[in-house]
């Protein structure tokens, strides 16, 4: 009987939801001696054995299935596989080792920029013939048919992995120990809003939606995720409440690294306290890349290059970034850190706001050319990047649209500012209140 690959794709599922193991062994099966590039139904078919307990076959394929994915560009599903295998033998110290040598800090085949690629995707209108084997003959074809794949080429560069890729050979067995697994359902929640930050997460494959609030009508989609996306990762510099919730759009697996397993295992692995901060750091540049004003107008490359400009700095906490009364020194973004805005205005130090990661301040001074009339102070220290008044300006001849997006991002603070020295009851003898 000849149906539809997306037709047999359902009815598989639905058999191995319903407990009927043979007949969703066949169906995965089937799909594969159609497209034997598929690599998904392969996990299935391990996911139908675990549940008959035939531990044997299902480490044979998850196994298998995690060597072709690690030396493909799948890293995450190999991680993924190298999971469920050890959780049922144990015994994945020569797939960990190949995962090492191939994606680890020493690799020579790791390419910082290149992109997790996606898991190929099925043709959903190939016809498939569905057989009708059963029993000890459908598990060992499943078997065999999940082991095996038609003529691998695989490539000589290979994607990063998230947090992995900075991590020596002797840190990955750590890792694995704590490496977390679960499978979400379509619509089931991974974390919500108002959860405390507590763990990170590794897309290894589905589809996840991040949204405001618990996902009702007046919910927000802020981003769809695929598979290789890396979520939460604000979890390794604050327990702060979530800003935002994330659930399955379809069934995913989830790789789940908790802050409490990683500071524990970093009190014995120095790497491991490197690549931590060395990870905390890339993330919050490309966030900083894509979400500050200064870069929004700007392509990748562009963007890139503008960073480049920026010098490090570290503040420590207590520390006055910027004094009021001052000139304004330049251009700062927060990498890592939080300070405080405030404002003495009749003998009396006024609140103005709060700036965590990814914000930017000082910008109104060079924009306007005036003294800053507010101090700047960090209440928890941490690393800024830093643009001198005097690059700024060499900066902003050369690329106008930078002094646009500051501009307006300077009028809406003001307003705020404004209002928040009406709140306190208190108005600045130039009706404004520029930092």
């Amino acid at each position: 009987m000849t149906q539809r690959l997306s037709e047999v794709y359902r009815q598989a599922d639905s058999n191995l939801l319903a407990g009927e193991l043979d007949r969703a062994l066949a169906g995965f099966t089937a799909i594969i001696k159609t497209d034997g590039q598929q690599i998904w139904p392969r996990l299935k078919i391990g996911m139908v054995l675990e549940q008959q307990k035939d531990v044997n076959r299902a480490c044979e394929v998850y196994k298998a299935v995690a060597w072709h994915c690690i030396k493909s560009g799948f890293p995450l599903m190999g991680l993924l596989c190298t999971k469920r295998a050890s959780r049922l033998q144990g015994g994945s110290e020569e797939t960990l080792g190949i995962l090492a040598e191939l994606y680890g800090l020493e690799s020579d085949r790791v390419v910082q920029d290149l992109p997790i690629p996606e898991l190929p995707l099925p043709n959903p209108d190939l016809p498939v013939d569905v057989g009708s084997l059963t029993g000890e003959k459908i598990s060992a074809l499943a078997t065999q048919v999940a082991r095996d794949f038609p003529d691998p080429r695989y490539p000589r560069e290979l994607p990063a992995i998230p947090l992995f890729s900075l991590l020596t050979a002797e840190a990955f067995y750590p890792i694995l120990e704590i490496l977390d697994l679960k499978t979400f359902l379509p619509g089931e929640f991974i974390v919500k809003q108002g959860e405390p930050c507590d763990a990170i997460y590794m897309l290894a494959h589905g589809e996840v939606e991040v949204v405001e609030g618990l996902g009702g009508q007046d919910g927000r989609t802020l981003a769809r995720l695929t598979s290789g996306a890396v979520f939460g990762e604000m979890a390794l510099i604050t327990d702060a409440p979530r800003l935002a919730s994330a659930r399955a759009v379809r069934e995913s697996e989830v790789l789940i690294l908790r802050r409490e397993d990683l500071d524990a295992a970093a009190e014995d692995l120095d790497d491991l306290t490197w690549a931590m901060a060395k990870f905390t750091r890339q993330r919050f540049l490309q966030h900083v890349l894509l979400t500050t004003p200064v870069f929004a107008p700007f392509g990748a490359a562009e963007r890139k290059e503008i960073l480049e400009r920026f010098t490090s700095v570290g503040v420590p906490t207590d520390e006055v970034v910027i004094q009021e009364g001052t000139p304004g020194p330049g251009l700062y973004i927060i990498l890592g850190g939080e300070v405080e805005v405030s404002k003495f205005e009749g003998g009396t130090r006024v609140h103005l706001t709060r700036l965590a990661e990814g914000a930017v301040f000082g910008e109104i001074s060079l924009i306007h050319d005036a003294p800053t009339t507010a101090t700047v102070q960090a209440v928890r220290g941490g690393e800024f990047l830093f643009l001198s008044r005097e690059d700024f300006q060499t900066l902003v001849a050369s690329r106008p649209a930078i002094r646009d997006s500051l501009r307006s991002l300077g009028e809406a603070r003001l307003a705020e500012q404004s209002k928040a020295m009406q709140d306190a009851g208190l108005v600045s003898k130039d009706g404004s209140v520029i930092f």
